[in-house]
């Protein structure tokens, strides 16, 4: 986030702006160690990454209390002594000085300000889950720092860039943004705006960056309203919202979410990778924001929605010294803005001729969306598309049974037969009933048929029965072949349990009812929603011993929702994942 500082090594990387802190101490501070003198430069009341520092803080006591983040302790305090370590080792050794390391200490807080690791529930303070995860991305921010510079200043938000390598790389399965939402509005949500707005005008204000954090605001409003008008399907799906957000909500949760007060308060407004001068402070305030609305266009999910945003920041700090040159004319101090206009050639047009290229694709990438595989279904006004269906003629269940049939046969011989043995397996399903598939599931992936949900639904019932039959004579072969990944797991699992206490378990199933479903990813993440099959019905359960003697039989209801290979992949589609615990969307 903000990288404030007063010239310091940790900052511009020289030893005499180190010395020159240590020398306006009243008193200078000194160390030595080995023969040699070390300047001690310890934390001023007045240093304002004191005050980012505590603003933060508090936010993250709150977090732990009463705004439920999904964040540990241990994983803030990993933060904290990574970024803290790195700053003192590289200041020490590189200028010979002992410092206070703020700036490391406010990169590692940002990171764990912002940073999630599913998996990770509220209330598991001490939880290291993910933990490498957290200090790789401090460690990543602070190198950048050191190591990408540009005319003796470093060119990125160290935490901004470091954050955004993160959820590129890693995807929403592993990693996700801080929410835009965090609890509903009530006594403490409004402290925390308090204190999150409050600090933010204070800070911004002693910096002079105000003018800066008001431009984007306001244009990353105005630019989301105009994104909004023109590409009125353009919606968000977010795991703690019911619906897609579309039209006038999106454009409310995206303008007033406290992560987007975050961004702008705290990690757009720092003095080291903004340009110098008030008026290309304004501009790259407003092009931060134009760049923010044309990179979340195409996006569909609160996860790459974020993460285009953060993303915004790291191209306008790649474009500022180009920026600050090109409206250097109008940094002059004593000359008019009006006269500026007529002494400032082509860059007038070409100033507007590229302000009105990326405004007037704004409504366009926006509209990228609408045009994807999943953009959660609604329109602005709230409806669901009207979405005709496809019904197809495909093979019947008897049909499977006759192919796999075909196949165990010996291949014909021009010779008289001789009696061979078959290997394949030939399956007798039970009935699969017509399967339902739901408005919410045909809007959010509009290429699902009935045809390819039956087609969906009989895999799901072959896998199983494949899988009951693996488990009654423990053959994990034959496993594979019904199943993958986390799915086979489960189904192994219970074989070797089986195998282990000398029982043979046998499975008889019915089904009464198929359906498609959508699921919330696990943990509510921020990834795409999970589409699965599930069935209900009844099972019978047999269990005998090794010779063959019934020790036990039960009836009882089925009820499983699985996950299967996508109908792109080759081949038969196998069950990989059990979502049967996890929580539906709507």
């Amino acid at each position: 986030m903000t990288e404030i500082g007063e010239g310091s090594a940790t900052l511009d990387g020289l030893t005499a702006p180190v010395r020159e802190r240590a020398a306006r101490r009243s008193g200078p501070r000194t160390l030595r160690l080995g023969g040699r003198e070390y300047p001690v430069i310890l934390p001023s009341i007045k240093d304002p990454r004191l005050h980012v520092a505590a603003v933060l803080l508090t936010l993250q006591v709150l977090g732990q209390t009463v705004l439920d983040f999904r964040l540990s302790v241990a994983q803030i305090l990993a933060c904290l002594v990574a970024g803290a370590l790195i700053e003192f080792t590289v200041v020490f050794f590189k200028d010979h000085a002992i410092i206070w390391p703020a700036s490391g200490l406010l990169t590692g807080n940002s990171v764990a300000f912002i940073l999630r690791v599913p998996g990770t529930l509220h209330g598991q303070w001490w939880s290291t889950h993910g933990i490498e995860i957290f200090v790789g991305v401090v460690a990543i921010s602070m190198a950048s720092k050191y190591l990408i510079r540009w005319r003796g200043k470093h060119i990125f938000n160290p935490s901004n860039l470091g954050l955004v390598l993160c959820f590129i790389a890693l995807g929403p399965q592993r990693v996700e943004p801080l929410d835009l939402w965090w609890i509903p509005m009530g006594k403490w949500m409004a402290l925390t705006d308090a204190i999150l707005i409050g600090g933010g005008v204070f800070i911004g204000w002693r910096i002079g960056l105000l003018g800066m954090e008001a431009a984007f605001m306001a244009g990353f409003a105005a630019f989301v309203a105009l994104a909004l008008t023109f590409a009125p399907d353009h919606c968000m799906v977010a795991s703690w919202h019911l619906t897609p957000m579309c039209g006038r909500a999106l454009w409310q949760v995206l303008v007033t979410s406290p992560e987007i007060l975050i961004f702008a308060l705290f990690m757009l407004s720092d003095p080291k990778t903004v340009p110098e001068g008030r008026v290309s402070r304004i501009a790259f305030g407003l092009m931060v924001a134009l760049f923010a609305v044309l990179l979340l266009g195409p996006t569909t999910l609160e996860y790459w929605t974020k993460t285009a945003i953060l993303a915004s920041l790291v191209v306008a700090c790649a474009l500022r010294f180009a920026l600050a040159s090109f409206l250097a004319p109008l940094e002059q101090k004593g000359v008019r803005l009006l006269r500026d206009f007529f002494h400032l050639g082509w860059r007038v047009p070409a100033g507007f001729a590229a302000a009105a290229l990326c405004i007037g694709c704004v409504p366009i990438t926006a509209d990228i969306s609408t045009h994807g595989p999943q953009p959660a279904a609604a329109l602005a006004d709230g409806s669901t598309p009207t979405i005709p269906l496809t019904v197809g003629t495909g093979p019947g269940v008897g049909s499977w049974v006759e192919i796999a049939a075909i196949e165990a046969l010996p291949p014909p011989q021009n010779t008289q037969p001789v009696g061979t043995s078959a290997s394949a397996h030939v399956w007798s399903l039970p009935a699969v009933p017509p399967v339902t598939v739901p408005t919410n599931v045909l809007a959010f992936d509009p290429s699902i048929t009935q045809q390819m949900a039956a087609h969906m639904a009989h895999e799901a019932v072959l896998d199983v029965i494949i899988e009951a039959e693996a488990r009654r004579i423990h053959d994990p072969k034959l496993a594979q072949t019904g199943a993958i990944g986390d799915g086979l797991k489960f189904f192994t699992d219970r074989a070797n349990n089986d195998l282990a206490a000398g029982q043979f378990v046998s499975a008889t199933y019915k089904f009464d009812h198929a359906s498609l479903t959508l699921f919330l990813p696990k943990f509510k993440t921020q990834a795409s929603r999970l589409v699965g099959v599930t069935l209900t019905g009844t099972v019978i359960t047999t269990t005998r011993d090794q010779s063959g003697n019934v020790l036990s039989q039960t009836a009882g209801e089925y009820y499983r929702s699985w996950g299967l290979q996508p109908p792109s992949s080759p081949g038969r589609q196998l069950i990989f994942v059990d979502y049967s615990d996890l929580s539906t969307a709507a």
